[in-house]
Formats: C-alpha cells, structure tokens, sequence
C-alpha cells in the first residue's frame, strides 16, 4: 500500500511523569475517539507508560518514546525500547551525546518545542535531529511560534512535525504528525518516514486555559531549575 496518510501524536504525557492522564484515558478514551492512528507516550526520562500502552487492547500504533532534557533544549526520543545511559532525573545530558546515541541505535529524535526556546542553530546544524516539532499545541501563540519553527527545520533540512504536548487526556491529538508511510503501517514505517521527510504537521492549539496552565509551569520548571541554595 502507497502513499497512506495516518495522524500520529508523537508528544503525549501521562500520570507516570509530569501528567495526569492515566493510560486507558490517553489511548483507549481519548485517541481513539479522536480518530488518531498512533501515539508516541514520551514520558520524560521513562518507558514504563510506553509498555503499560503496549499491553492495552487498542487499534493504535503504540511508539515507543520518551522526552530528554538536553544542554541544546529538549529531544523526543522514538523507537527505541531502551533509555540512554547516564539519565538523571533533574538533569539535563549533552545535546551531541544523545543525538549521536539515538542515530546509532536506530532511533528518531525528534527537536521539541525549539520555538520557545534560545535557538541553538549552530550546534543543531552540526548535529542534526531527524525533525523538528514546529507545531506544539501548548504554544502560547500560533502563527509567531510556527513560523519560528519552520525556519529551524527549513534551516536543517528536516521535516517539520507536530505533536499535542498533551499533558491532560483532554488534549491528546489537538496537534500531530502527518505521515505518509510505504506499505504496512506499523512503527518502523511511521520511524522511516519522518527520517525521509514524509511528514508534516496538523491540528491546533489547545485551549486557552490549558496553554496558560502549561506556560505557568513550563516557567516555574525553568525558575526552580536555576535556584541554587544559599552556601
């Protein structure tokens, strides 16, 4: 089968890391009533989301993936069962380090939410990801943040890819991939066609209040992170 068009949420949270969601919720509740043909659950620095999705009874294409929190932003990490050595919860790996270790494992990585962001387009282009999220329904604004990630993944090369960041059930699926996958449609297929550029990105923003309610703690995250106790 040629040229088959499926909508995948590569960029879902869940209760097992900073989310809320449970897994029935997020894939059974949620997804497939939304007409989704897979989901990535990319937890930060965990799979056991990832593998409590596999085991459930469901149409979908379960992708294996988890979030990294690297010294050049955060990556997604797709198709690989397996956690890169020396994670730490609360610290962040170098960017180069992880890209290198997925490509060689035969992963995806994908650059997330760069648009908000200190753009590091030097060492991105030195050591690129497989794709870029331009579309992250959590983005406080559309058509600036977009147009922002667009220029970084037109600058690299790669595809542009979307994703809800959904870290509540109610908004799985409000942004996803297009991919347009040769043959079966199966995870392998779904990995190779971002890595070819058979990709691209649909859906919307979340609603107000949630983007605002992520935004709050996206900052607070970001002010904790740089608090350094009194000697």
């Amino acid at each position: 089968m040629l040229g088959l068009r499926l909508r995948v949420d590569i960029h879902v949270h869940t209760a097992y890391s900073d989310g809320v969601g449970s897994i029935d919720d997020v894939v059974v509740r949620v997804a497939e009533f939304r007409g989704l043909d897979g989901l990535a659950i990319t937890d930060h620095g965990l799979l056991d989301g990832y593998f409590n999705a596999k085991s459930c009874s469901s149409r979908l294409i379960i992708l294996p993936g988890y979030e990294v929190s690297t010294d050049a932003g955060h990556v997604l990490v797709l198709g690989l069962e397996r956690l890169p050595p020396n994670i730490e919860t609360g610290k962040s790996v170098l960017y180069e380090d992880l890209i290198g270790w997925v490509r060689f494992n035969g992963g995806l990585s994908v650059l997330a939410h760069p648009a908000i962001m200190k753009l590091r387009l030097d060492r991105w282009m030195s050591c690129k990801p497989d794709a870029v999220e331009v579309l992250n329904a959590s983005y406080p604004f559309r058509r600036i943040l977009v147009g922002r990630g667009l220029r970084v993944s037109s600058r690299l090369g790669v595809a542009g890819v979307g994703g809800s960041d959904a870290h509540t059930p109610l908004n799985v699926g409000d942004a996803y991939t297009i991919v347009e996958v040769e043959g079966d449609p199966c995870e392998d297929s779904i990995i190779e066609s971002i890595k070819e550029g058979r990709a691209n990105y649909g859906g919307r923003l979340s609603p107000l209040n949630m983007r605002l309610k992520m935004g709050a703690a996206y900052l607070l995250s970001n002010i904790t992170r740089h608090i350094r106790p009194a000697p």
